[in-house]
């Protein structure tokens, strides 16, 4: 069905007219595929040339649903077509036209109906590249591809392994651009020493051919920042008139759209990886930059992009997006959460920066991870312990937010996954009998590992009765993973005696350096009112989202400090952090 919507503008400076039909195509993989046709008047032709940049904008009850920009060459008519993926329904465009010569410029609007269709969008043979990107392509078949490995990063040795297509005689690996070895036959495995510090590490398989042919290649994202979906982008060697370029998205990561753009041009789109994609290669050489970007559930995404247009140079553009969990108590310690963006002042290094987005409770999920020490030292009071955590997720959870639950002994062990269930967790500690030594350092690293690639507001709640006896990781790194990590730890030291100094200050730095607080329950009684405390933090915690300006390296540590309007009122969040990439 076609909308036909024309109008024209005249202003000071004699704008340019234009004239516009708007059709929905078909269904997209997630709203309705539209085409907008945009034409000059043909009085209007020759003022503007043979180039213009067109910004489409969609509006609903007032709010931009979507805005985009393009570069298009204007037909022999000065008409062009545009592609966008829009949600059915009412809503008003506005179109604005610039020459890229000479400065002519107009701009149209009007109402529009995007109709809603089941007939999914097919592009035609001789369709552009962006618009065969909007139909979804289906994950690709044989290609090179890194198996879900043991754990997301962390320290120490990991073992991966790559499966291939039959064709393949050798794969390469490399480590952060590093040759790591070949294989020469199947399994095709390699062993990476991750080292003593928590961070990021691209590790990356190519699978030759017996004529030295680049079969595929594959990329896995170790360590990758938190609250992001790993992702890694591949632009290969030109082939003849074809380049291969791949996005590469861990395989247990669950993804919603992949979208692959070059400059702003999307040209390909993906649902789910193996995410394989031969463009022209002339087209990837005129482009600047070569950019995907990865959603997923829960609002996850990630993004990787790449300079290409500097006479063949290929460099990562690594852009570090920090989220800071903020707390704001007044003078009695009470949690404040009525406050609003412009209350908040943020630095890094001392520099102001811009908040580019500000979410509280009420906007936001809460990702919820809960550690409970099962050593055997806890036995005898386990019966209360169960109790109180359960009411306080119980309480505390709501529909939209998740939770996962681990317990640690002479190791940690995951025993519910993320989920939203939360009478699923009584259960699961009900079958739990405490014994063994406290790993307490483990816990924390690998706990602060579930949390990446999870976006919105996060905190990781510990309890335990005991310093730690039986980790592998040393204090010094645990305090290391935890400024890596941005989740807010609230330790709760369980029936701690006076002599356990030593542990209460461990405790307190974990909290501290995280922006979380150290609770002390000294008797079983004292827990329900210990959760209920972080309860009433929880519940009053704002998310601000910036872009750091620091060049310092990832091995160099970047101070962040928050101030709040109002008297008597004090924010608090971590102290800092290590950069994740």
């Amino acid at each position: 069905m076609t909308t036909l919507l024309c109008a024209m503008l005249f202003a000071v400076g004699q704008p340019v007219a234009l004239r516009a039909e708007v059709q929905t195509l078909g269904k997209g993989p997630q709203a309705m595929i539209v085409g907008v046709a945009v034409q000059v008047a043909p009085e209007d032709r020759a003022r503007v040339g043979e180039r213009a940049q067109v910004k489409v904008v969609l509006l609903r009850t007032g709010r931009i649903v979507d805005a985009q920009a393009s570069i298009v060459t204007l037909a022999a008519d000065g008409s062009a077509l545009l592609l966008r993926e829009w949600p059915a329904g009412e809503g008003e465009v506005r179109v604005f036209l610039e020459a890229l010569e000479g400065g002519a410029s107009g701009s149209w609007s009007s109402t529009v109906d995007v109709v809603r269709v089941d007939t999914p969008y097919e592009p035609g043979a001789d369709a552009p590249v962006e618009a065969v990107a909007l139909a979804a392509l289906p994950a690709a078949e044989g290609a090179v591809r890194f198996l879900p490995p043991p754990r997301s990063g962390g320290i120490g040795a990991l073992q991966l392994e790559v499966e291939a297509p039959p064709q393949t005689e050798r794969v390469a690996f490399a480590c952060d651009g590093e040759p790591l070895g070949e294989r020469q036959r199947r399994p095709w495995t390699v062993s990476v020493n991750l080292g003593a510090i928590a961070r990021r590490t691209v590790i990356t398989a190519q699978a030759f051919a017996r004529d030295g042919r680049l079969v595929g290649e594959d990329a896995l994202v170790l360590n990758a920042p938190p609250q992001q979906i790993a992702v890694e982008l591949m632009v290969g060697a030109p082939e003849g008139s074809t380049t291969l370029v791949t996005v590469a998205v861990r395989s247990d990561q669950q993804t919603e759209s992949i979208t692959l753009k070059l400059d702003d041009r999307a040209v390909a789109r993906w649902v789910t990886c193996p995410c394989v994609v031969r463009l022209p290669s002339a087209e990837v050489a005129s482009a600047k930059v070569v950019s995907a970007e990865v959603l997923g559930p829960h609002s996850t995404r990630g993004e990787a992009v790449r300079v290409v247009g500097l006479q063949g140079f290929q460099t990562e553009l690594q852009v570090e997006v920090v989220e800071l969990p903020v707390n704001v108590f007044d003078r009695a310690g009470v949690p404040v959460g009525y406050l609003d963006r412009d209350a908040f002042t943020v630095r890094e290094d001392g520099q102001e920066v811009a908040i580019e987005a500000f979410g509280s409770t009420v906007d936001l999920p809460l990702n919820l991870g809960i550690l409970v020490d099962t050593s055997g030292s806890m036995r005898e009071s386990f019966a209360a312990v169960r109790h109180a955590v359960t009411g306080f997720a119980s309480r505390l959870l709501r529909p939209q937010d998740s939770y996962f639950v681990m317990t640690f002994s002479f190791e940690p062990q995951v025993q519910l996954g993320w989920n939203a269930d939360k009478s699923a967790i009584a259960p699961v500690l009900a079958r739990l009998v405490p014994e063994g030594g406290t790993a307490l350092n483990d816990a924390v690293v690998r706990g602060l590992e579930l949390f990446r690639g999870r976006r919105g507001r996060s905190a990781l709640v510990v309890l335990t009765d005991g310093d730690d006896t039986s980790s592998r990781t040393a204090r010094e790194v645990t305090l290391r993973y935890v400024k890596t990590a941005r989740t807010p730890v609230f330790p709760i030291g369980f029936q701690l005696s006076k002599l356990d100094f030593l542990l209460r200050q461990r405790l307190r730095d974990l909290a501290e350096v995280s922006g979380g607080e150290l609770f002390l329950a000294p008797r079983s009684g004292d827990l329900e009112a210990v959760y209920a405390r972080i309860d009433a933090q929880l519940r009053s915690q704002y998310l601000l989202t910036y872009r750091s300006p620091s060049s310092k390296s990832r091995d160099q540590f970047r101070a962040v400090s928050v101030e709040v309007k109002g008297e008597g009122l004090v924010a608090r969040t971590f102290a800092g952090y290590y950069p994740a990439r």
